[in-house]
């Protein structure tokens, strides 16, 4: 293979992106120098600028030098709710709908039915500590309306049994404002919205 195929290879692997989508993705690239040099400074100098929130475990820029994310250490937040999503990027739907003002807690992912190793998936052991550690009021289980999505929210309802029932938290899921097999980051505002009010 060489580096051109290589390169589209690469870009073949990021989420969303198809053989014909990686090409064109390369093929600006080598036609625009400057940003592909500006592209690469910038994934040089990314693990080196973005850590993960020590309580939320989302990516963020250490701009002020501290090991928690702005929204984690936002004084004004409801600190009675926590909200559990998928990944950074259903956090920052929610964030733009502005819709909720408590906490958050990024999953990395979800489980798919059948899966051997269910915690090797998710951040669920931190997710348990979190959750003992501080409890909320209220956890909302904000995850996709699919079946991974589903089978996630089970698992995490059935391995948070005794902390649920010592701290006497309330567990809820969306409201089906979202329809089934949508993803959460693409859900709008307005379905986002729909979906907060009437969680269950």
């Amino acid at each position: 293979m060489d580096k051109l195929e290589k390169t589209i290879e690469l870009f073949r692997k990021l989420p969303g992106i198809g053989p014909r989508q990686a090409r064109r993705i390369v093929n600006v690239l080598l036609n625009n120098k400057p940003l592909a040099k500006s592209l690469s400074l910038e994934i040089d100098d990314l693990d080196q600028v973005v850590v993960k929130c020590l309580d939320c475990h989302r990516f963020f820029a250490k701009n002020h030098g501290g090991s928690v994310c702005k929204i984690c250490n936002n004084k004004e937040r409801d600190t009675s709710f926590l909200m559990v999503v998928e990944r950074d990027s259903d956090l920052d739907s929610v964030e733009k709908s502005g819709v909720y003002k408590g906490l958050y807690f990024v999953l990395d992912g979800v489980i798919p039915i059948l899966s051997k190793d269910p915690e090797k998936l998710i951040n669920f052991n931190l997710l348990q500590k979190r959750v003992s550690n501080n409890p909320p009021t209220e956890i909302i289980l904000a995850l996709s309306a699919t079946p991974e999505g589903e089978n996630t929210i089970d698992y995490i309802i059935e391995n948070l049994k005794s902390e649920i029932k010592n701290q006497g938290i309330k567990v809820t899921v969306l409201g089906r404002g979202l329809s089934t097999g949508t993803e959460l980051e693409y859900a709008d505002s307005e379905t986002l919205k729909g979906a907060l009010q009437n969680r269950h």
